[in-house]
């Protein structure tokens, strides 16, 4: 077993050797063609250095193996399938990074990467799923794998827009990695964490904003295909303590910003293969917000989800409703200030004197007491009708809810529900929506809800509290609730025009 020290020399070799590849990287990437010129979805001016994650590609799993050599700690095969399709789908995004390739020929290859980790190591196949015991999934894991896997390392892509922002997020991921690999016994993978920690600091330094270079999708697509990769053959040699629940929680900024816009691109038909300026720190950064505000918010959630997910997988076993509370308070804050800001942008502004992104304390508290003033009312509505229906549900479902301890179920169901609703815009009447589409929105956030709900019951539980039968009537009787209280209010608002 590899000891701090170990960890330690990992991270400053990785650090220094990577910090000094850097430097050198941009001084010579002009003279290749590698350089990302301005566009309508970049967020820099002029030009600059691109493809500069290459450096922590190739150093930091050469730092390890040297490491790994010289302690006697050995490879498995699934170790070295990781390792090689990493490398292959780095070469592949390097080469788009210079001339860019076909978006079929980055998904083949993508594809061919994750069956080539697949067929050498293994797939997702059995999961610790609280109270229902260990699922075996069988063949549709090897589905399951290649939606998780690809599914991941486009989206630490799509999120690489923001100096610093998938550089600091990463950064994070693998110290917390090397701990948790560490503490159960994964030698290998703890060294390769910890020398990846300290490479990618030393690009960090300068990636933080204003960018000297950016990591391009050599560096974004390889870290979400390692990540993912790492919960593939990990999970069964760390007695699920780094299963997918553990991944899930400590990514999840990036999976729910990702998955949300997603969402919504596809609810409003909006072609969602093409480049766009719509997550949500690309839109915290057009009302207003600077670099390095916007990259401190994620990596400030991103810091609190990973404690939280060390402490529930590795020191004790966490309620499911603090789970809940504190990763979902931090990204409903980031939702209600980006959809009220965005409604209120100009009011904000004058009211104040100066720009938004400006504006500290006392103002941004606004878009809250402006959410309470225009929402508040059907926000206690959502509220009740939420705990209403799941007590129904209980005594539908099971038939007396005094028999169990429903207390931590009613609450994270509370919040779940609200949480979407705020995430997806529900509780914004400025838009301008018809009754369908606010109707599909609504199905739609019940539907995530009781998506969310069971995946933490099999990823992060147990929701012991919640048999599946009653998120199911409780889902569907929130949703109705939720309709016919809009209804009304819609009536009553046609009634009060016509008046």
């Amino acid at each position: 077993m590899v000891n701090i020290g170990t960890l330690l020399l990992g991270f400053v070799s990785g650090l220094i050797l990577v910090w000094c590849a850097t430097a050198i990287f941009r001084k010579f990437a002009p003279g290749l063609g590698l350089v990302a010129v301005e566009n309508f979805r970049s967020s820099h001016i002029g030009t600059v250095p691109v493809a500069g994650g290459v450096t922590f590609v190739v150093i930091s799993p050469l730092i390890a193996l040297f490491i790994a050599n010289q302690i006697d700690v050995h490879l498995e095969r699934s170790d070295w399938a990781l390792l090689v399709s990493g490398w292959f789908i780095a070469i592949v995004s390097l080469i788009d990074d210079w001339k860019p390739l076909p978006a079929r020929v980055r998904l083949v290859a993508q594809v061919w990467a994750v069956l080539g980790l697949i067929i050498y190591a293994r797939y997702l196949r059995f999961f610790g799923a609280g109270s229902f015991g260990v699922v075996d999934v069988g063949w549709l894991g090897v589905l399951i794998t290649i939606v998780w896997v690809l599914g991941m390392s486009n989206a630490f892509n799509f999120m690489d827009g923001m100096d610093g922002l998938v550089a600091g997020q990463s950064l994070i991921v693998a110290l917390s990695v090397a701990w948790m690999s560490m503490n159960v016994g994964l030698s290998w993978m703890a060294i390769l964490s910890a020398s990846l920690g300290g490479g990618l600091l030393g690009f960090f330094m300068h990636n933080v904003s204003p960018a000297r270079v950016f990591m391009g999708d050599v560096g974004s697509i390889w870290l979400g295909f390692l990540f993912s990769g790492m919960a593939v053959i990990g999970a069964p040699r760390s007695g699920e303590r780094l299963s997918l629940g553990f991944w899930i929680l400590i990514l999840g900024i990036f999976l729910l910003d990702s998955g949300l816009t997603l969402g919504r691109r596809l609810l409003q038909g909006e072609p969602v293969l093409e480049a766009h300026r719509t997550h949500y720190y690309q839109r915290l950064l057009s009302i207003g917000w600077g670099h390095g505000r916007v990259t401190t918010w994620y990596l400030v959630m991103a810091t609190i989800l990973a404690g939280v997910s060390i402490v529930h997988f590795d020191i004790w076993r966490l309620p499911f409703v603090v789970l809940v509370v504190v990763g979902l308070m931090a990204f409903a804050g980031t939702f209600a200030l980006v959809h009220y800001v965005e409604s209120y942008k100009v009011e904000f502004e004058s009211e104040h004197g100066s720009p938004l992104g400006k504006v500290t304390a006392g103002g941004l508290l606004k878009p809250f007491v402006r959410l309470l003033q225009h929402s508040g009312t059907v926000l206690m509505m959502d509220g009740a009708i939420v705990v209403i229906a799941y007590l129904m549900a209980f005594r539908l479902g099971v038939g007396n809810w005094f028999d169990i301890d429903i207390r931590d179920g009613i609450i994270a169901v509370f919040f779940v529900h609200l949480t979407l609703n705020l995430a997806l815009g529900i509780y914004i009447e400025k838009l301008s929506l018809s009754r369908l589409s606010l109707i599909l929105r609504i199905l739609s956030s019940c539907l995530m809800s009781f998506i969310a709900l069971l995946l933490g019951e099999i990823l992060l539980g147990p929701v012991r509290s919640i048999p599946v039968i009653v998120l199911i009537i409780g889902t569907g009787m929130s949703a109705i609730g939720f309709v016919l209280v809009r209804s009304r209010r819609t009536l009553q608002q046609e009634r009060f025009i016509k008046d």
